[in-house]
């Protein structure tokens, strides 16, 4: 097998992670953690509210263009110093660009936020 066959195979084999720094929410909803998914078939995040009192509001979004992006989760609350999780169903892997938005769930009460997202074969 060709040097460039087995780059392109190790490519598409190879896991693709985010873990961008945490995050302070706004009043408005932010993009973070994007994921180009490519070839991947298990898309998955977590999201971590450090704040203590504080709630947030997170969704998920997706894409096939990086352009125009669907909501496939919708708006849930996340209460102060707990995590939740996201995991893509087969049919929602078939898109190739996933991200989390947040927001505060209340005006002007930041929450500091982190995000964890990875895709995998």
């Amino acid at each position: 097998m060709s040097i460039p066959r087995l780059t392109q195979i190790w490519e598409t084999l190879a896991p693709v992670s985010v873990a961008p720094v945490a995050t302070a929410t706004t009043d408005n909803y932010a993009d973070i953690g994007l994921i180009d998914a490519e070839g991947k078939t298990r898309v998955v995040y977590t999201i971590y509210n450090a704040h203590a009192t504080r709630v947030i509001d997170w969704k998920v979004l997706s894409s096939v263009d990086n352009v125009t992006f669907i909501e496939l989760e919708a708006e849930a609350t996340l209460a102060g110093v707990t995590a939740a999780s996201w995991v893509a169903s087969a049919t929602e892997t078939s898109y190739r660009y996933f991200k989390i938005q947040m927001k505060s769930n209340g005006a002007g009460l930041s929450a500091n936020v982190t995000v964890r997202g990875y895709a995998k074969m």
